[in-house]
């Protein structure tokens, strides 16, 4: 197998309106400043993902500047631009300006690099809601193509990272329904879970052998050692996945971090979230695909 490399973005919280929080740089200019030290220090990706929480507060018409936007990225780069939807992202808009689509209950894909399988997921739950969930019909769609290519080696994105024991404080934010995601990938041959959303860097290991690693953010950097009261700070950071013989090996690239605490996030529950949906058998293991 070729070396595969992948550079993993997330959460750049672009907006047109005045950003979150007072950050030294507007979360454009940063994202700029990833795809420009890709290029100088040529790294040539054979792929880009963006991990969600892509807009903040984004229209329809924002998602379809977003999308011509990654396309000029990309071709400076001469990789593909994945992108995956967030918490902070709005389906309905994303639809209509990015995919330029219909309604679709959730945007999940698979693509095949090599002899690698690619799944792209959608851990967005319902609006307002931080943490993220897989519904049961996504579930299916992915446990039937595992089974389609079990020999396969299968690397998986998603915006919200999986339990852990060092994360137990942040629970409230992680994806709700671990356990229905690991008893499908069990037994199969996955290489890495590949996560974002809690805007600095873990890495660790779930069901005993399969590595999760969450890259920082595009847009901020969030110190969350106080599990009631995180302090945010401007950063701006991104992941080099390296892949080979199956093998995938992640160095962190951090660009920026400001030393100035520029907000604070108030946290009064730290656990799952109480009210979680039931998962339902579906009658259809299918799902939209790109």
């Amino acid at each position: 197998m070729n070396k595969f490399t992948i550079v993993h973005i997330s959460d750049p919280q672009l907006t047109t309106a005045e950003p979150q929080y007072h950050q030294q740089l507007p979360p454009t200019a940063k994202l700029q400043r990833i795809f420009d030290d890709v290029l100088a220090h040529d790294l040539r990706p054979d792929l880009v993902v963006v991990g969600g929480d892509l807009l903040q507060e984004g229209t329809s018409q924002d998602y379809a500047w977003l999308r011509q936007y990654l396309a000029q990225q990309a071709k400076r780069l001469g990789a593909p631009v994945n992108v995956i939807l967030g918490d902070g992202d709005d389906r309905e808009a994303f639809n209509t300006g990015y995919l330029e689509q219909a309604h679709q209950p959730y945007y999940a894909y698979k693509q095949m690099y090599q002899n690698m399988d690619f799944y792209f997921l959608d851990s967005k739950w319902e609006p307002n809601k931080e943490a993220g969930w897989l519904d049961r019909q996504q579930l299916d769609w992915l446990n039937k193509n595992l089974h389609l290519a079990p020999r396969r080696r299968a690397f998986i994105f998603l915006h919200h990272p999986l339990d852990a024991p060092a994360l137990h404080s942040m629970r409230y934010a992680l994806l709700q329904n671990n356990r229905e995601l690991l008893a499908i990938l069990h037994g199969h041959n996955i290489g890495g879970i590949f996560a974002g959303h809690l805007h600095f860097d873990a890495s660790y290991l779930v069901d005993l052998n399969i590595p999760v690693t969450a890259v920082g953010s595009a847009s901020t950097y969030i110190d969350c050692q106080d599990p009631n009261r995180h302090e945010v700070h401007d950063g701006c950071s991104y992941n080099v996945i390296t892949i080979q013989r199956g093998m995938a090996s992640v160095t962190h690239q951090p660009l920026y971090l400001g030393q100035t605490i520029i907000d604070t996030i108030d946290v009064n529950s730290t656990g799952f979230v109480k009210h979680r949906p039931r998962l339902t058998l579906s009658k259809r293991a299918a799902g939209p695909s790109m």
